[in-house]
């Protein structure tokens, strides 16, 4: 599991899926410009490191790493859910390993769960699950066989997304870096969509390959509104903690490229979260502090944030849900 040695603040969402996007591109299409073919009715594309998987568009998101590796925890099968690396408890499930093959869905419910993998390129089958690695990521597939195939038949390789995100960008290697094309978010006329692009961050010690880890696609009022908000935000960024990790690691692990298509053509907000100092809404202007409200949006589904540094973030990256 990658750690930083920024001074974590690690939130375990046991079993609990993450909320749908505001706006996204419709079940079973896919918008110009992406690499991807029709999904069945209904359907919507997941994406992870270079590799794409179709799942139901019922299915919501979860901590990949607790559900597979923490099954015992749940007094039930949690449902359905795509997954990606993140935090987990230290239970110790049963001795002898993982439960076997043909009850794994009863243990861990359906399940897609993208990670990384040294293991060169293959599939192999075991009861109610089947492994697929790809370019260094590997996709596992836990669900009743009809459905598994059908997933399975589904992943591949791409180089942009379904949301219009492209697989590598140059913030991965250069967290510092601001827009190319400065454009104060305030200017933006006629939003017609933003992209939402989560990317992993260079470490010298991690091997894993600098990819979009995670997108969403935000559509007409949705994503003119979503970026009215970042304009409402206060100039000067954070909340920024630096006192509590070094400066070689002080952009954290990751960070989200918002992609605005607006009549100005399509630039680019960088939106810092993760680490101990400069955080906040970088349009290439101004750095914009973050907000719950700015950074709902961009951070649903499957962007949710599992951790970060700096507890003073948490009532903006992991509000506590609204009482009914």
């Amino acid at each position: 599991m990658r750690r930083s040695g920024a001074i974590v603040l690690a939130l375990l969402v046991l079993g609990v899926a993450g909320c749908a996007p505001r706006s996204s591109p419709e079940a079973g299409s896919s918008p110009a410009g992406s690499d991807s073919p029709d999904l069945p009715s209904g359907w919507r594309w997941e994406y992870f490191g270079g590799v794409q998987a179709g799942v139901p568009g019922e299915w919501r998101w979860d901590n990949g790493t607790q559900r597979l590796h923490q099954w015992c925890v749940p007094d039930k099968a949690p449902g359905p859910a795509v997954g990606r690396p993140g935090v987990s408890t230290l239970v110790g499930c049963p001795v002898g390993g993982d439960p076997a093959p043909g009850t794994l869905v009863a243990k861990t419910g359906s399940l897609l769960a993208f990670d990384w993998t040294t293991e060169p390129d293959g599939k192999a089958e075991a009861g109610d699950q089947t492994l697929v690695r790809l370019d260094r990521v590997q996709v596992t597939v836990n669900a009743p066989a009809d459905l598994r195939d059908r997933i399975v038949a589904t992943i591949r390789r791409v180089t942009t997304d379904s949301a219009g995100c492209p697989t590598t960008h140059p913030v991965s290697e250069r967290p510092q870096q601001r827009p190319a094309k400065p454009l104060d978010v305030t200017k933006l006329r006629d939003v017609t969509s933003v992209s939402a692009c989560k990317y992993l961050l260079a470490r010298d010690f991690l091997h894993d390959p600098l990819r979009l880890l995670a997108a969403l696609r935000l559509d007409g009022s949705a994503a003119a509104e979503a970026i009215r908000e970042v304009g409402r935000a206060p100039i000067g960024g954070g909340p920024d903690s630096p006192g509590d990790c070094t400066a070689e690691y002080s952009y954290g692990d990751d960070a989200i490229v918002l992609r605005v298509r607006s009549a100005a053509g399509v630039s680019e907000i960088v939106l810092r979260y993760s680490g101990c100092d400069h955080n906040g809404f970088d349009d290439g202007v101004h750095v914009r502090a973050l907000t719950a409200a700015a950074v709902a949006p961009f951070i649903a589904g499957p962007n949710a944030v599992f951790s970060f540094s700096g507890a003073a973030k948490r009532p903006i990256l992991r509000p506590e849900p609204s009482a009914s």
